[in-house]
């Protein structure tokens, strides 16, 4: 009889054993997953944060020569918020949905 319950015991101890590694294991595989998903979520986010005039049309749905009129004819008066480097022109997502809540609707030429 105390064969049987130390053979029960061990028989028992090592099903937790495989238990217990299995459910670590696939937590380690979903943190792993969940984290490469973030992190490509991350690089995706980072991509866009400055958008080209070209872009910046396509965000807006207008055509590029309308954007290089807001910048034509001045684009401190227009209010559109960019950054300047060099020669180009760089706008910011955030700072373009914050003007465009604040402004509503412009017309080109206005």
């Amino acid at each position: 009889m105390k064969n049987n319950l130390i053979a029960t015991s061990i028989f028992s101890l090592a099903i937790a054993i495989v238990i217990g590694s299995w459910f670590i294991s696939s937590g380690l595989n979903n943190n792993g997953e969940r984290m490469l998903i973030e992190k490509n979520d991350m690089e995706t986010t980072h991509e866009t944060l400055l958008l080209t005039q070209s872009e910046l049309g396509d965000y807006l749905g207008i055509t590029e020569e309308e954007i290089q009129m807001f910048i034509s004819e001045d684009i401190i008066k227009s209010g559109i918020p960019y950054i300047k480097i060099g020669n180009e022109f760089y706008f910011s997502v955030k700072a373009i949905d914050k003007w465009l809540v604040e402004v509503g609707t412009l017309k080109v030429g206005q």
